[in-house]
């Protein structure tokens, strides 16, 4: 079940059973508030029958059934009571007054004493009544007082309000539907463009991004996933370089290795196979020695460049003029024998190095140098500190690297 869908459930259920509730509540409350005010009602009128009836004996000499019969026919005609059925009758039976359908007085009820009255509910085919019972004395007789008052009034309009409640219900319900349709289609609209983007970059496409500008929660998820984007994106980018810099450097390293292994099989093949002078054979020899030193010289290089690849660096603190006096014999037979004045200076300052890694680079860089610099020319070295560190200057008198090979000389090989 899709969350759209659970919020569009759950925003219906809370509609209906609010309002439900609400409705039901307000119905029954109404309910019972009408029919305490008709139970209140037949009770005040019957209370007046009964009180006028026991006040005939006080007021009115020699009071007689006949004129009790007239009094309750006088309330009856000027509706002071308004009951449906009323019985008046005494001990033995004699009916002193009746008026309605009697068969609405089907309760049998008694009291303890005149002074009391006794009430029941009844609810059946005929409808919905309160019937009242009472004792008083006359002429030293007791008399018995039935009384039977509508109270279905309450019950209608219940029923009349259940029924307006219930089309207004169904309308408030279906309403409530469309609304909160709406609703859940506004906020899971934002939450279906995250996760359309993120199955998009999921699928590979690492360009796209949500750009939710809603000022609420939504808009700092948006960021969140788009910050996290850019940063895979950028760690593809770095694999991907990486990648082709592997690449390259396996590609440079086996066009390195093809060339001195190719005169290196090329001379011991052609001593393998052929008889060759004292001259001959020397010459073949030696240029196999020359191929062979070259290709330790390539291994060590590549032995320096998988060392900077890892950063396992052993740092040591050496003072620069030092060093460089320690590494200038090393460098002074390539300058000799291309004829070239090679030249030092340096601060006395102390650095922290890797100092094989750094007699690889001053070699290299002092080798290339003595090749590009004519026979009697001038290659110096200069070492001197600077605000961020030290600055090592190697200078040539030959005639420079274009542009466009600038750009590749820190590329391996």
């Amino acid at each position: 079940m899709s969350f759209r869908f659970r919020l569009l459930i759950s925003f219906s259920l809370l509609i209906a059973v609010t309002f439900g509730l609400g409705g039901t509540l307000l119905i029954t409350t109404s309910f019972h508030s009408i029919l305490n005010q008709e139970k209140a009602t037949a009770i005040n009128e019957y209370e007046t029958i009964h009180n006028n009836l026991s006040m005939l004996e006080f007021f009115v000499e020699r009071s007689s059934y006949e004129t009790m019969a007239n009094m309750l026919s006088q309330m009856e005609e000027q509706q002071i009571a308004h009951w449906q059925a009323i019985s008046l009758c005494t001990e033995h039976n004699y009916t002193i007054y009746q008026s309605g359908d009697q068969s609405l007085l089907s309760a049998n009820l008694s009291v303890q004493n005149e002074k009391q009255y006794a009430m029941t509910f009844i609810i059946d085919e005929k409808g919905r009544r309160l019937q009242l019972y009472s004792e008083l004395k006359s002429q030293n007789e007791r008399l018995f007082l039935k009384a039977s008052f509508d109270i279905s009034t309450a019950y209608y309009l219940r029923e009349n309000q259940q029924h307006i409640f219930l089309i207004m219900y169904m309308i408030v319900v279906f309403l409530g539907i469309g609304i909160a349709s709406i609703l859940s289609y506004v906020l899971t609209k934002r939450m279906t463009t995250l996760k359309t983007t993120v199955k998009e970059i999921a699928s590979g496409d690492v360009s796209k991004r949500t750009n939710l500008k809603t000022g609420d929660e939504f808009e700092q998820l948006s960021k969140d996933i788009d910050s996290m984007t850019d940063k895979l994106q950028e760690h593809i980018f770095r694999l991907k370089d990486d990648v082709q810099r592997q690449e390259a450097f396996m590609g440079a390293v086996a066009h390195e290795l093809k060339t001195p292994l190719t005169s290196i099989i090329g001379y011991a093949d052609l001593i393998r196979q052929c008889a060759l002078d004292e001259n001959e054979r020397m010459m073949a020899a030696n240029y196999i020695y020359t191929e062979g030193q070259r290709l330790e010289k390539l291994s060590h290089k590549i032995l320096d460049l998988l060392l900077l690849e890892k950063d396992a660096f052993s740092m040591k603190e050496v003072m620069l003029d030092i060093f460089l006096e320690n590494i200038m014999p090393i460098l002074m037979p390539m300058a000799e024998k291309k004829q070239v004045k090679l030249v030092w200076q340096s601060d006395s300052v102390s650095i922290k190095i890797e100092p094989d890694l750094v007699k690889s680079l001053l070699y290299n860089l002092v080798d290339n140098a003595i090749k590009a610099t004519p026979s009697g020319g001038t290659v110096s070295i200069k070492g001197q500190e600077a605000s961020s560190g030290v600055t090592l200057e190697i200078a040539d008198e030959g005639c420079g690297m274009e542009e466009s090979e600038l750009l590749k000389i820190t590329d391996a090989f």
